[in-house]
């Protein structure tokens, strides 16, 4: 069995403060967002109009956990830089790029969950936010070839700029169109932080991708943990353009740049189910002539429901199809055998942890309200 690779030692300090101290942000933060959301009349009623179709949620849910991901974020990646300031000096104005355009996209996705924003103006705030990360430096500029001869195939500059900005803003959108079901978003954003992370671990010049993925990791963890069926928050858009856009220039800098043993396609890979449900779902509305950008109930996940699954049924489903697909992202990238199993152990426990404590969550206070409703049909003296 191969070894780990050398680099992972130093970086344990690394993930393991940004991991942690992402979780515990995000779980502390959300009960004072969902307050905060209750307040303003941030809430989405289940059941109601939404674009060509009807929300699937039920009773009135706060729509901007996104805010509380955002916050445990930040903090996370303020902890690792006092960890291991030197990890990330290599890549430190990328990171800082990616974290200024990722605060961007989850503000103007905060106002959107509470004003709505037209989507021309969404569209050129993503574009704005993927244009700093190709003034900066990120982006994608070569391939590895396959046909022999040189180990890469180099990019045009122009072409890479192109190439760059329809990936970011097409991955933050297709991030956006599967947070959809409780919990769905959440965990697919868990596995793929996790999968990309053992990638970036290989390589000991990925300081900044490795703090980015361990944060992210631990931000959607800590938000699962409440946002797992039956719900009590959701991310909004906030939350979902912060994570596809994050994930997207991450893999940009932390999967793609790397030696030969990676290929263009693993990130691609791994981060393959957006990509696939955003796609079916513009060829279907196309055909049917209407907007691609307007919401309908037509997403993989409304399908799988159509055929008669049961909302946790489908996401589990669509968990373990990301963790196959971020499977064969790590072995397209070499990544040793002990650290992709690792990954996988790690992330099955981890989401079936935090599944599990919303469960007993649910069931005491399914309990409380049966207690209550005894207490009240006692015959008062």
């Amino acid at each position: 069995m191969e070894a780990v690779p050398v680099s992972l030692l130093a970086y344990v300090p690394l993930v393991l403060v940004a991991f942690a101290v992402a979780l515990a942000t995000v779980s502390l933060l959300v009960p004072r967002v969902r307050r905060f959301a209750h307040r303003v009349n941030a809430v989405q009623v289940g059941g109601e109009a939404h674009g060509y179709g009807r929300r699937q949620h039920v009773g009135a849910v706060p729509n901007i956990g996104g805010l509380a991901i955002l916050g445990g974020f930040l903090v996370a990646l303020f902890a690792g830089n006092l960890v291991a300031p030197s990890l990330l000096d290599a890549y430190r104005v990328e990171l800082l790029a990616i974290l200024l355009g990722g605060s961007i996209v989850a503000l103007v996705g905060l106002i959107d969950d509470i004003y709505e924003v037209p989507a021309a103006m969404r569209l050129a705030t993503h574009v704005l936010a993927a244009g700093i990360l190709v003034v900066n430096g990120v982006t994608i500029d070569f391939i590895t070839n396959y046909f022999g001869g040189a180990p890469y195939v180099f990019i045009p500059e122009l072409l890479a700029v192109a190439i760059t900005l329809v990936w970011v803003v097409g991955f933050t959108n297709a991030f956006n169109f599967i947070d959809g079901m409780d919990g769905l978003s959440s965990g697919v954003a868990a596995i793929s932080s996790l999968s990309l992370l053992a990638v970036a671990l290989q390589f000991p010049d990925r300081g900044a991708s490795v703090l980015i993925l361990a944060a992210l990791a631990g931000a959607a963890l800590g938000f699962l943990r409440h946002n797992f069926n039956p719900a009590t928050i959701t991310m909004g858009d906030s939350g979902a353009y912060l994570l596809g856009y994050v994930l997207a220039g991450v893999s940009v800098l932390g999967a793609l740049k790397v030696t030969a043993a990676v290929t263009v396609v693993a990130p691609v890979l791994i981060l393959a189910l957006p990509l696939l449900n955003i796609t079916q779902v513009t060829v279907r509305r196309l055909r049917r002539g209407v907007n691609p950008a307007a919401a309908h109930n037509d997403h993989l996940h409304d399908l799988l429901r159509r055929r008669g699954g049961s909302p946790r049924g489908i996401v589990y489903v669509m968990w373990a199809a990301t963790l196959v697909l971020g499977v064969l992202g790590m072995l397209l990238s070499q990544t040793p055998p002990v650290l992709l199993l690792a990954t996988v152990v790690a992330a099955v426990l981890l989401i079936a942890l935090v599944s599990y404590l919303r469960w007993r969550e649910v069931d005491g206070e399914r309990l409380q309200a049966l207690a209550t409703a005894a207490g009240d049909q006692l015959p008062r003296r």
